[in-house]
């Protein structure tokens, strides 16, 4: 699975950081821009295939190891200590298996998503959006202008966390359309630096009308790209 700072190239990533000095040159407000490889584990999927390849595992071993006689393992008072040691290949089998299955299902994105619901992983982007709001202490501005673009690759999802006062003054339904366009431009494939510069030019745009930039205003975070791999 691809990590996400693998999804922007040095060259991307230092035009974005312009773009939120641009932005912010014009503006009151704190942008940050940042993208996760993904926004849970979503360990179903480990589970599943990990038992799957586990039983698979089991189902070899007992029908082609040499070792195996079907009818001591039917009795319990001499078959099970006789046939001790290959018992105990086949635990370590079934084990080895379902290892295997869970670290092959924990590399491919694909695979979480198939055994994933659609509502849990947007939970989970919301989720995730919401610690890195206060992890990097955007909800923490003087002017509590803080303004959040996240995006999560593994789900082709974007959120756009706010403080009150910039909620306030942009308003839901312009937040959302910002929202929309950045996650429609994620699952139709399109390059994530030119999607992520379009919004932050697109919020600075309207930003500077709403809460233009004081003289005395002071640059409170990073404008780099953060990467969550």
């Amino acid at each position: 699975m691809k990590k996400a700072s693998q999804h922007f190239t040095e060259e991307e990533k230092k035009k974005i950081s312009q773009a939120v000095k641009d932005a912010e040159s014009k503006t009151a407000a704190e942008i940050i821009p940042v993208a996760a490889t993904s926004s849970g584990r979503y360990d179903r999927a480990e589970d599943i295939i990990g038992l799957v390849i586990g039983i698979i595992v089991m189902v070899n071993v007992l029908v082609f190891a040499p070792q195996y006689d079907r009818g001591a393992l039917a009795s319990w008072s001499d078959g099970l200590l006789e046939q001790a040691p290959f018992n105990l290949f086949l635990i370590a089998s079934i084990i080895a298996g379902f290892a295997i299955g869970a670290a092959v299902a924990n590399r491919i994105g694909w695979l979480k998503k198939l055994f994933t619901p659609s509502s849990e992983m947007k939970d989970e982007v919301i989720n995730k959006a919401s610690q890195i709001f206060y992890d990097q202490r955007v909800h923490h501005t003087s002017a509590d202008s803080g303004l959040l673009i996240f995006i999560s690759f593994l789900e082709k999802r974007a959120v756009i966390f706010t403080d009150e006062k910039i909620e306030k003054d942009l308003g839901i339904k312009t937040i959302e359309s910002l929202c929309d366009k950045l996650t429609d431009s994620l699952r139709q494939k399109k390059s994530p630096s030119d999607s992520m510069i379009q919004i932050i030019e697109e919020a600075g745009t309207l930003l500077a009308e709403l809460l233009p930039r004081d003289n005395a205003d002071e640059n409170e975070l990073s404008d780099a790209l953060v990467c969550i791999d």
